[in-house]
C-alpha cells in the first residue's frame, strides 16, 4: 500500500476523535490512535472493520491505482474519486469516508462498499484533468456513444487506467456506482438513478442536475449500457481548498446515503 494512506486514515482518524498531538504507534492501519488529548474512553469500543487492500493496476507512470474494500455482504457499492486529475477534492472526501466505514461497521451491514481513492494517479500527481498521454480517461470507455478523439484516446480503453476501472467493474460487478468529480456543483445520474441521486441531494446542497451523458463517459458505459445506477457528485471549485473534516461535515451524509440505499 501506498505510504501516503496509512497516513491519511491516521490523520482523520485522529480528526474523529478530536485529537491534535502527534500519534502514537498505531496498533493496525486506519485505527484511531491514542494521543495526549485522548484516553481509552475516547475511541470506539468495537473492532474496525477490515479494510482490504489491493491494486487495480498502474498508470503510466506506474503509480498504482489502489482499492479499499470494507464488508462483505451482497450489496456491492463503488466509489470513484479523481478520474480527472484536477478534480481531487473527492479523495479526502473518500480517505475519510474510508475511516467512518471502519469504525462504524454498522454502516457496512450487508453491503461491500469498494473504493477507488484516485483512479488517475498521474493527473493528480500533475494537477492536470488528463492522463500523462493527454487522455480524457472518463472519455475513453467502450460505450457505444465513443468518440475517436485525440483527447479521447487512440480507442476505447487505450489508456491502463481506464482499463483498471473497466476490469474493477466487470469484477465487482456493482450495484450502483458513485463518481466524485468538480466543479459544477451538482448531482448528476446515469441508467436508473434517480431515486439515489435525488436522496443524495436531499442530505447535502447540491441540486439534481442532469448533464446528459458524455460520449465514451463512465455514465455511457455504466448507466445507460449495463444499466448499473451511477451518480456522478459535482462538488464545488471551491472545494479543492478544503480539508476532510470540511468535506465531511458538507458531504458525508450524502455519501453514506449512497452506501446505505
Amino acid at each position: 500500500m501506498n505510504s501516503r494512506v496509512p497516513a491519511c486514515l491516521a490523520a482523520a482518524a485522529l480528526a474523529a476523535a478530536g485529537g491534535c498531538a502527534a500519534p502514537a504507534r498505531q496498533a493496525a492501519v486506519g485505527a484511531p490512535a491514542a494521543t495526549a488529548e485522548t484516553t481509552p474512553a475516547d475511541l470506539p469500543t468495537h473492532p474496525f472493520a477490515a479494510m482490504r487492500e489491493r491494486i487495480a493496476g498502474r498508470s503510466v507512470e506506474d503509480r498504482p491505482i489502489e482499492v479499499w474494500t470494507i464488508g462483505t455482504g451482497d450489496v456491492v457499492v463503488l466509489i470513484i474519486a479523481s478520474i480527472h486529475g484536477d478534480e481531487a477534492a473527492g479523495t479526502p472526501l473518500l480517505e475519510r469516508l474510508a475511516f467512518e466505514l471502519r469504525a462504524r461497521p454498522e454502516l457496512v451491514e450487508g453491503r461491500t462498499v469498494v473504493l477507488v481513492p484516485q483512479a488517475n494517479p498521474d493527473g493528480v500527481a500533475l494537477g492536470r484533468r488528463t492522463n500523462v498521454n493527454g487522455v480524457d480517461l472518463n472519455r475513453n470507455f467502450p460505450a457505444s456513444n465513443y468518440r475517436a478523439r485525440r483527447r479521447n484516446g487512440a480507442g476505447p480503453l487505450s489508456e491502463p487506467e481506464s482499463r483498471a476501472l473497466h476490469d474493477l467493474i466487470l469484477d465487482v460487478g456493482p450495484d450502483r456506482v458513485i463518481s466524485m468529480h468538480q466543479p459544477l456543483q451538482c448531482i448528476d445520474f446515469d441508467g436508473p438513478a434517480e431515486e439515489l441521486a435525488e436522496a443524495m441531494s436531499e442530505a447535502c446542497d447540491l441540486p439534481v442536475k442532469r448533464i446528459g451523458a458524455m460520449p465514451g463517459s463512465l455514465g455511457s458505459w455504466v448507466g445507460l449500457e449495463r444499466g448499473i445506477p451511477i451518480v456522478t457528485v459535482e462538488l464545488p471549485g471551491a472545494a479543492r481548498r478544503w480539508g476532510r473534516d470540511e468535506l465531511w461535515e458538507r458531504y458525508g451524509q450524502a455519501i453514506t446515503k449512497a452506501v446505505a440505499f
